[in-house]
C-alpha cells in the first residue's frame, strides 16, 4: 500500500473516532471523503479493469496448455518455473431443481441446507424488527444458531 493510501485511510480512521466521541460532521468534511472515495473507485475501477484483462489473457493461455497437454497424452509438465498439472473438476448444475430435491430427499438429505441469501434476508429483517422470528434465541432475535457479520458500504452514482 502506498504512504498516499494509508494516510487516507488513517484519515478516515481518525474522523470515524471523532464522530464516534461526538464531534460534528460538517459537509466540508463529508465533501472531502465523498471526493476521496469518488477517487478511490475510480483507482479501483481502473486496477479492476486491467485485472479484467489479464484474466482474459490468463484462462485463454491455461486452456491452450491444458489441451496441449491432453493432445500429448501428459497430465503435468515440469519446467523451470514449477509443476503443471491438469486438474480436471466437475461442478454440479441444477437441471431439475424439484427431481434434484426429491432424489435428495430420498437418498442424501444431508444435501439440503438452508439458502444463505434467504437467510440473510430473514436475518436482516429480524435486525430491523420488521419480521419476527418464531423460536428466536432470547435477546438476540434470531433463530438458534444463526449469528450475522455486517456490511457497510457507500454506493456512488457517477454523474
Amino acid at each position: 500500500m502506498d504512504d498516499y493510501t494509508q494516510a487516507v485511510i488513517d484519515d478516515a480512521e481518525l474522523f470515524r473516532e471523532a464522530v464516534a466521541e461526538g464531534a460534528p460532521v460538517g459537509k466540508d468534511h463529508l465533501r472531502r471523503l465523498a471526493d476521496l472515495l469518488a477517487d478511490a473507485r475510480i483507482e479501483f475501477d481502473r486496477l479492476q479493469a486491467e485485472a479484467d484483462d489479464a484474466k482474459k489473457a490468463y484462462d485463454a493461455i491455461e486452456a491452450t496448455l491444458f489441451d496441449a497437454l491432453e493432445a500429448a497424452g501428459m497430465s503435468a509438465f515440469r519446467t523451470d518455473r514449477g509443476l503443471f498439472r491438469l486438474n480436471d473438476l466437475a461442478w454440479a448444475k441444477m437441471e431439475d431443481p424439484e427431481a434434484a430435491k426429491a432424489w435428495a430427499d430420498a437418498h442424501m438429505p444431508e444435501l439440503l441446507t438452508l439458502n444463505n441469501a434467504r437467510l440473510s434476508k430473514v436475518v436482516r429483517d429480524a435486525l430491523k424488527g420488521d419480521v419476527p422470528i418464531e423460536g428466536a434465541v432470547a435477546g438476540t432475535g434470531l433463530m438458534p444458531g444463526v449469528g450475522y457479520v455486517t456490511s457497510r458500504k457507500v454506493t456512488w452514482r457517477r454523474s
